[in-house]
């Protein structure tokens, strides 16, 4: 560049003078060019990387974490978290959920009095779960687990259905192309024939907290069965498709069904929603559900419990539930709400 400049003084004919000032001109440009590319390329790798992180973690400052037991603190563990089964299943056990509830102010307590749950997600139990020997232990440790997977997966179908609503009470004509496509997957979804939006609201509602954790406290034997450990199949549902799931070990040799099983406790919810949303065995549960909630928005969760009978073979399947609701006060979970709040996140997975 120097040299370029001293040329340009020491030429007196202006059309090379012209030619040196272009010249120069270009390679200037192309230098900030340069420089903007680079900067730009650093500032998206960086915007990627906060971004995919906000996206899976939602990783924030802990200086806002509240203290007091009143108040819960919000811990996700996502898809990072997944991407690391292997890891987690030789390190994450008990004691690591202990200490990330306590760190939250995580308690039954609090959720029963102030009805707000930290989004705490884990993907499943830890192995040694099953070695638990205070059943007290057990039972807390079981519910403050499957409270935000199971509160999620309703805030989920409640959005599906106000959206549902919303297009319903709409006072366009016509639907658009992306909203005629959407209802149209829901209906194949929630297995409605009709193509009546009203069957379809029926269907599309959330269930009780309280039925869901009792559910899974028989069907997986508070965590600790075989089918749970190894294929977080928290519902016992069956399935025949071939190595589609755990096949029962006192399964007659004449059956072919399996334990359906699932990667991760999440997925168990949801697939356990869907089944008491669209099967025909609880077409009646779905439509006193939804006279329950036309008439007071309030449901009474124990007068359900005996349209779920044919969920299980045993005849006083629907009776053991309403034992185990009571005897553990879980409608008192039926209004929790999901607490956000800024957090950091923990590493749960020992070094």
């Amino acid at each position: 560049m120097v040299i370029f400049i001293k040329k340009l003084l020491n030429n007196n004919n202006s059309i090379y003078r012209l030619g040196y000032i272009f010249y120069g001109a270009s390679v200037v440009l192309m230098s900030i060019m340069i420089m903007m590319t680079y900067y730009l390329n650093l500032y998206k790798s960086d915007y990627t990387y906060l971004h995919d992180s906000s996206e899976k973690i939602n990783s924030i400052n802990e200086e806002n974490f509240y203290n007091d037991s009143s108040r819960v603190a919000n811990y996700n563990l996502t898809d990072e978290i997944e991407n690391q089964t292997k890891e987690i299943n030789k390190k994450f056990t008990t004691v690591d959920l202990k200490i990330m509830f306590t760190k939250y102010a995580y308690t039954i307590e609090s959720v029963r009095k102030n009805k707000l749950v930290p989004d705490i997600s884990i993907n499943k139990f830890p192995k040694d779960f099953t070695s638990i020997k205070s059943t007290n232990d057990k039972k807390s440790l079981f519910i403050k687990s499957l409270l935000p997977l199971i509160i999620k997966e309703n805030n989920k179908i409640l959005l599906t259905n106000n959206r549902i609503k919303k297009i319903h009470n709409s006072t366009f004509k016509y639907l658009s192309k992306d909203n005629a496509l959407w209802l149209k997957k829901q209906f194949k979804k929630y297995k409605v024939s009709s193509h009546d939006i009203n069957d379809l609201l029926i269907k599309v509602d959330t269930i009780p907290v309280s039925i869901a954790l009792a559910q899974a406290a028989i069907e997986s034997g508070w965590g600790t069965s075989r089918f749970v450990i190894e294929g977080n199949a928290l519902f016992g549902q069956w399935s025949w498709f071939k190595g589609s799931g755990i096949v029962p070990e006192d399964r007659d040799s004449k059956e072919t069904y399996e334990i359906k099983s699932f990667e991760s406790l999440g997925r168990s919810v949801a697939a356990y929603m869907k089944n008491l949303n669209t099967n025909n065995n609880y077409s009646e549960f779905r439509v006193v559900r939804g006279n329950y909630k036309e008439n007071s928005n309030v449901i009474n969760s124990i007068k359900l419990l005996k349209y779920l009978s044919s969920y299980a073979e045993n005849s006083q399947y629907s009776k053991i539930l309403e034992k185990i609701i009571v005897k553990n006060n879980l409608q008192e979970f039926d209004e929790a709400k999901i607490y956000r709040l800024p957090y950091k996140v923990a590493n749960l997975i020992s070094n």
